[in-house]
């Protein structure tokens, strides 16, 4: 940056002074040259940010023409009683620095382009306007300013809440995060999975300082006991994020588990025992063995969390047992219900496996005789006759059973004219039944007369008899 208050000054007399055109531009290239503009520069950031304590360095970077040399280079504070000289560079003499800051200020390296200085252990005093000036010859003076302002890093650190995490209990501050006494105020926040809320605070301290807070409240639950979550700090003074991870503790009564029963306990067994185990925040302080359906047996004794059986068990050691355990938080239980067997489960199972083998051979030999049987009542059984395939027709619809079918005896009512009338009704249906068999012949035959029509069985035996009627039935008896 250059300071052009020069090149300000003679615009009012352009103005006033009208110039011809050739002049007009005579008058700027002096103008230029007289300013330094095109023949020196001074280069410097426009703001410095300074930490508290800490070193500063403000640059001054120059640029000097060809035709130009440079006389001397220095830095000046502005103060409201007016500037002041911090610090002088000169190629022939040296550097100049007053007594009120040559032990905290110096020149990096100073040559003909670099005039930077370094402020060591900065302090609120040290807020303000730095001017760099570099003298060139013939030109003049060509300067540049930058403003310095102190920052305050913040002090930060994670206070754990006033009331302990106890499971499922109410809503409460998990820790508070604080950024102190800084300068601008810090960015605080938390990170973390749990689901909660962060109460912020601010609250202003000396020197233009805050001090920040932000408070996590959460419902605990013993699921989440020993994760993390992470108190996070932004602030211009910081080069990188400020973490800070905060480990939760939360307490909750025993959770209780009984290890030794496997369900194979016997009759004469030995060397067996009961655990009782307990997950506690904080630890477990009292364990103890109790019988809930009667006394302890004789030959049991406590150790600790242990129950032992010191001899080898009995049927009476049969029971319901519980395990009581107790922290901080509470008293917890855990009852064990205990089955004493006669034989170990592989005994057991053995005889299972052989009653059933027993059982299945018999039922197998049952099927065999069973199956067997049903095979020969079917051979023996005759096959279906012709008959027994008629349908059951009314007595007037039935066709006469054969003659080999019918039975020979005649009922003793019958008198001689009728057995020699049912003769001749047997002879009449044997060639009924023989004419039915034989196929038609292919040539016509004459049509005879109705009386030669031959009569079936049943008109025939009403023609012979008149009214009395004998009808014989496909099941070989007469009705």
């Amino acid at each position: 940056m250059e300071d052009g208050s020069t090149f300000k000054m003679f615009l009012p007399c352009l103005r006033n002074y009208p110039l011809s055109k050739g002049q007009h531009a005579l008058f700027i290239v002096l103008l230029y040259i007289l300013t330094g503009v095109g023949g020196s520069q001074v280069l410097v950031p426009q703001k410095v940010s300074a930490v508290l304590g800490k070193n500063v360095t403000l640059g001054c970077s120059v640029e000097v023409g060809a035709n130009l040399s440079l006389t001397q280079s220095s830095w000046e504070r502005r103060l409201p009683t007016g500037s002041v000289t911090v610090a002088v560079y000169n190629p022939v003499f040296g550097i100049s620095i007053p007594p009120n800051y040559v032990r905290r200020l110096s020149f990096r390296s100073p040559s003909s382009h670099d005039a930077t200085i370094v402020l060591e252990d900065v302090g609120f005093e040290d807020i303000g306007v730095y001017t760099c000036k570099v003298a060139t010859f013939p030109l003049g003076n060509t300067q540049a300013s930058t403003t310095v302002s102190v920052l305050v890093e913040p002090r930060v650190y994670v206070s754990a809440g006033s009331v302990a995490l106890i499971d499922e209990g109410n809503e409460t501050v998990v820790a508070t995060c604080i950024a102190e006494r800084a300068r601008p105020p810090a960015e605080v926040s938390w990170e973390t999975d749990l689901f909660g809320q962060s109460e912020v605070s601010l609250q202003d301290e000396a020197n233009g300082t805050t001090s920040t807070q932000v408070r996590y409240l959460w419902q605990p639950t013993r699921h989440v006991q020993g994760h993390a979550l992470t108190c996070v700090v932004r602030h211009p003074a910081l080069h990188t994020d400020f973490r800070i991870p905060y480990q939760l503790n939360v307490q909750y009564a025993p959770d209780i588990v009984v290890v030794g029963y496997d369900g194979d306990w016997y009759v004469g067994r030995e060397n067996i025992q009961l655990t009782c185990k307990a997950n506690a925040n904080p630890p477990a302080h009292h364990f103890t063995w109790i019988r809930l359906d009667g006394k302890m047996p004789e030959g049991v004794e406590i150790v600790n969390n242990t129950l032992l059986f010191l001899r080898p068990l009995q049927r009476n050691d049969s029971g319901v047992y519980r395990c009581e355990v107790a922290n901080d938080i509470n008293l917890r239980s855990r009852d064990l219900r205990i089955r004493i067997q006669d034989q170990p489960q592989e005994k057991r199972a053995n005889s299972v496996a052989v009653a059933g083998a027993v059982i299945g051979a018999v039922l197998a030999l049952f099927l065999i005789a069973v199956f067997t049987i049903v095979i020969l009542t079917a051979q023996k059984t005759s096959a279906p006759t012709y008959t027994d395939k008629v349908i059951d027709l009314p007595p007037t619809h039935k066709p006469p059973p054969p003659y080999t079918e019918r039975p020979s005896a005649i009922p003793l009512v019958v008198h001689a004219p009728q057995v020699a009338s049912l003769s001749q009704a047997h002879r009449a249906v044997r060639q009924f039944e023989m004419a039915e068999r034989t196929p038609a012949r292919l040539t016509p035959r004459e049509p005879r007369s109705p009386s030669h029509q031959p009569l079936s069985y049943q008109e025939w035996v009403c023609h012979q008899n008149g009214a009395d009627r004998i009808y014989i039935n496909h099941r070989e008896h007469y009705v």
